[in-house]
């Protein structure tokens, strides 16, 4: 089964999201559009639900939990640190980490947050709070490599616990002349998020990166065109020290899970390794 699961994303204020359609199926591609803007009911809210759920606290119950922060559409870039911060308050207690979302292209201005110093200064001021959860961010797979690697150096030296890559693409890698059947535009004109399987080579190449750059510092966490065992085998080869799914699950269904899990064990057996940490950042091929 799963390992771990993220909450999220949530921000401080409550927020409908953008308006509908937000969410656009590419089943010949196994991949989606979404602008969805980070639609919920507020970090408070979160924390009543979970009351209400019991969740216990972490290193009390049998998962890690992760909660996934994001800006308020509301704030301003300038107070995105206040915004980040109080929800942190709210939920920390309840997290095993943090992810601090940076990087949809959903909210206006939130991956300008991604630039050195504004990162920076938002990291130093999380961490001052009391009993700070492990953090990690999420970067947009669109930054150029020089920004991939500032970005690791960054983590580094701040001393967080990781980095989530990658979260939705505006490139439309290729497939810009695909009409939205619900719309009838082609890709090219509607805003939003690309995922899913033709996002799989760019966010290798974004963990390569990254893992070159800080070498065995930090967690690696690796999503985007995630869909079947070999795609997971790539992705921790490339460097990732864990996997998210999302887009695969609606196209693979609940048995993505076993099928990744033992289509990993048997490329363990098959290369004679003990460990699944022996094969992080190791391009083993597949078998």
């Amino acid at each position: 089964g799963f390992g771990y699961a993220e909450l999220g994303t949530v921000t401080l204020h409550p927020q409908s999201g953008n308006s509908k359609p937000r969410l656009f199926r590419l089943a010949k591609e196994k991949a989606a559009l979404n602008r969805m803007g980070f639609n919920n009911n507020s970090a408070a809210i979160l924390k009543e639900t979970l009351t209400k759920q019991n969740i216990k606290m972490p290193g009390n119950r049998p998962i890690i939990i992760g909660i996934n922060l994001g800006k308020s559409k509301a704030t301003s870039n300038q107070n995105a640190s206040k915004d980040y911060l109080e929800s942190l308050q709210i939920l920390g207690e309840y997290a095993d980490y943090i992810v601090l979302n940076v990087s949809s292209p959903n909210t206006p201005g939130l991956r300008d947050l991604q630039n050195h110093e504004e990162l920076k200064s938002l990291i130093q001021r999380l961490k001052t709070l009391p009993n700070c959860p492990p953090l990690f961010v999420k970067i947009a797979p669109d930054l150029n490599y020089q920004e991939i690697e500032n970005i690791g150096i960054l983590a580094v030296e701040e001393k967080i616990a990781g980095i989530i890559a990658v979260n939705t693409s505006i490139d439309r890698l290729g497939l810009g002349n695909r009409v939205i059947l619900q719309t009838g535009n082609k890709l090219s004109e509607e805003d939003g998020g690309l995922s899913g399987k033709p996002l799989q080579q760019k966010a290798n190449n974004v963990i390569r990166v990254l893992r070159k750059t800080i070498r065995n510092d930090l967690i690696l966490i690796g999503v985007g065109g995630i869909n079947s065992p070999e795609s997971a085998w790539e992705r921790l080869n490339a460097g990732a020290s864990l996997i998210q799914i999302y887009t695969g699950w609606i196209y693979e269904g609940p048995l993505i899970v076993p099928r990744i899990l033992n289509g990993l064990l048997k490329q363990l057996d098959k290369h004679k390794i003990n460990h699944i940490q022996d094969v992080i950042g190791k391009d083993l091929p597949w078998l």
